[in-house]
C-alpha cells in the first residue's frame, strides 16, 4: 500500500502528549520504512502538538482497527491497478499533518485539501510541498458562499467558520468540487471531514456526493456545541444509506456496502 511511517526517535518529550520531536526547533523528522525522511513543521503549540499526536503517533485515520481494514485496502490497490486515480478529500487540513498521512499511506492517491484560517494554511502550504496534494484556503459547505472565521478558544484546531454575506473566508461546494475531480479523472475513495460544527452546513443539501466515496471519516461536534445539533443532517443523511457506521474513538467511520 503505502511506506510505513513513524516519529524520527530523538528529541523531547512533551508532558501533556506522548509526542517525540523537537518542540523548539518546531519541527519533526517523520521516517519511512524505506529509510526515506521528511520534515514536518509546526508552531510549538498545545494544539499542534495535539495534531501531530493523534495524526503520527495515534494513527486516528488508520484502517489498521477496522474489521473491514483489508477491503478497504483492496479497494485502494483496485483503483491503481485498474489504473485509476483514488481521490482523497481533506476537510478540516489544520497544519497539513492529515494530509501528509495521507499521502504516505496512499502514495497512489490525489488529496484535495481545505483548511481556511490563513495561518494553518500557510504551514500546512510548507508541510505538504511536493506532494500531490491540491490544498485550498477555504472551509467547505452545501453551496459556495462566504463565511466568517470564528475562533471559540479552543486553539488553532477549533476555528469554525459561520456563513455571513460579505465574510472573509470563502466557503466551496463540496458537490461542486468532487465533480469538477471526477472531470479531471479521479476516483473518489475518502473523504476526512473535521470541520467543527460546519458539518451542520455541509450536509444539510446536496450531499449525493456521499454515495461516490467508500470510505467517509467524520469527527462530529455536538460536544463542542451544546444544545446546537449539528450532527443532526448528518446523521439524517447517513441513516438512509447502505453503510456501516463504525466509531473508533472521536471518529465515525462511514464505509459504503456494495
Amino acid at each position: 500500500m503505502g511506506r510505513g511511517l513513524v516519529l524520527a526517535r530523538g528529541g523531547r518529550l512533551d508532558p501533556q502528549h506522548q509526542y517525540l520531536g523537537d518542540c523548539m526547533d518546531k519541527s519533526i523528522n517523520l521516517e519511512f520504512s524505506d529509510g526515506s525522511k521528511r520534515e514536518f513543521v509546526h508552531r510549538g503549540t498545545q494544539a499542534d502538538i495535539g495534531v501531530i499526536n493523534q495524526i503520527f503517533q495515534k494513527e486516528d485515520y488508520s484502517f489498521k482497527r477496522l474489521r473491514r481494514g483489508q477491503e478497504l485496502v483492496g479497494r485502494y490497490n483496485n483503483l491503481l491497478t485498474s489504473r485509476a486515480k483514488p481521490l482523497i478529500v481533506d476537510a478540516g487540513a489544520n497544519i497539513g499533518a492529515s494530509a501528509v498521512w495521507f499521502s504516505a499511506t496512499f502514495p497512489g492517491s490525489h488529496i484535495l485539501a481545505l483548511e481556511p484560517d490563513r495561518d494553518n494554511f500557510e504551514i500546512a502550504l510548507r508541510n505538504t510541498k511536493n506532494l500531490n496534494v491540491d490544498i485550498r484556503a477555504s472551509a467547505i459547505g452545501c453551496i459556495d458562499k462566504q463565511g466568517t472565521l470564528v475562533d471559540p478558544g479552543l486553539g488553532e484546531w477549533g476555528y469554525q467558520v459561520i456563513s455571513s454575506d460579505g465574510g472573509e473566508t470563502n466557503i466551496l461546494s463540496m458537490n461542486r468540487l468532487v465533480h469538477e475531480k471526477l472531470a479531471e479523472g479521479y476516483a473518489p475513495y475518502i473523504a476526512k471531514i473535521d470541520i467543527e460544527g460546519g458539518e451542520d452546513d455541509l450536509f444539510s443539501d446536496n450531499a449525493g456526493w456521499i454515495d461516490l466515496f467508500p470510505v467517509l471519516i467524520i469527527e462530529l461536534h455536538d460536544w463542542m456545541l451544546p444544545k446546537s445539533g449539528s450532527s443532526r443532517n448528518f446523521l439524517r443523511c447517513i441513516a438512509d444509506r447502505n453503510r456501516d457506521f463504525v466509531y473508533v474513538g472521536e471518529n465515525i467511520f462511514s464505509i459504503r456496502n456494495d
